[in-house]
């Protein structure tokens, strides 16, 4: 019997709004709330499925109402508010119900706000005149704990520095000060809203200069594991003839490690300084930062865990 004004609420009914375990059937609460598959699921306790003949319990109707409005307030969506039944109450039908779980499907990926950051910061300590490459590697505990980081509003954000001074080290100052911070998000295609700023999958935030050339499709679920340039930025002032130096950055992931439509659990990105042509020194300090932005964990639960960040650099 499907879930319908003047219809008998039978468990069946309400398998169907909470789905199993993992799902990724589309208007579930499971496929959102729990382990999901893909672009879908945070990781959070599952509720349960009941036997069918047996009755929905208050606590699981509770549940399920619940945890629809703590998805909802973490991704920042409007929904209408449903009283949760009580033991001993009679449980109605809930209209706004079905609507309320499209929504959070819908939204699955925004999110209002943000947590805690964690940053490395890779440092060149020596002069240098012709190249320099940053290696950043992000690592998680296993697959999941990536789709989760992702999913819930998660980003790797790049930012770079350069001492000022004049020539040389005037144009890479103020080029690592062009490029701004440039987050990668979970999308391989169209926007997310996270912390009331729209996303692509790289995208640029801040900064000035000369227009980048940005592969905005290429956030966590868009990488693949070879290295793919998502973001070039060129100097915009300097020294004549060396308008052609760039920062790039260059981004992979391990491919896929868990039975849940993840794209890895570790992502490398190279960042690389490119003076063109070579010669005029730079001097040392050229710096580039990974910060790790996780989500928020007031309306939901850590289950992405501990994340791991390197950084290292060479060149000449």
């Amino acid at each position: 019997m499907s879930y319908a004004q003047n219809n008998l609420i039978e468990a069946s009914d309400f398998n169907d709004l909470v789905g199993g375990n993992p799902t990724t059937t589309a208007n579930t609460l499971n496929a959102t709330w729990a382990t999901g598959g893909g672009t879908a699921g945070y990781g959070q306790t599952p509720v349960g499925n009941v036997t069918v003949g047996n009755t929905v319990s208050a606590s699981s109707w509770n549940s399920l109402v619940t945890n629809t409005s703590d998805a909802a307030t973490h991704q920042g969506s409007s929904i209408t508010s449903i009283a949760a039944p009580v033991s001993g109450g009679t449980v109605t039908f809930l209209s706004s119900l079905p609507t309320n779980l499209s929504t959070i499907y819908s939204n699955r990926l925004n999110a209002a706000t943000q947590g805690s950051t964690t940053s490395n910061t890779a440092t060149r300590g020596s002069t240098w005149s012709q190249a320099l490459t940053f290696t950043h590697t992000v690592s998680f505990a296993n697959a999941d704990a990536a789709r989760y980081f992702f999913n819930a509003g998660g980003q790797l954000k790049m930012t770079c520095s350069h001492p000022g001074g004049t020539g040389i080290n005037l144009l890479f100052s103020d080029l690592a000060s062009d490029i701004g911070t440039v987050a990668i998000s979970a999308p391989s295609s169209g926007t997310v809203d996270i912390a009331s700023t729209t996303y692509n999958g790289v995208t640029k935030v801040g900064g000035g200069g000369n227009s980048p050339t940005i592969a905005s499709n290429e956030g966590y679920y868009g990488l693949g594991t070879s290295n793919t340039t998502i973001f070039t930025q060129t100097a915009s002032t300097g020294p004549s003839g060396y308008l052609g130096t760039f920062i790039r950055f260059i981004a992979r992931t391990n491919g896929t490690q868990g039975s849940n439509n993840d794209n890895g659990d570790t992502i490398t990105i190279h960042t690389v300084w490119d003076e063109v042509p070579n010669g005029l020194t730079a001097s040392s300090g050229s710096a580039t930062t990974l910060t790790v932005q996780a989500p928020e964990t007031t309306n939901i639960a850590n289950t992405w865990g501990a994340i791991s960040v390197t950084g290292t650099v060479t060149g000449s």
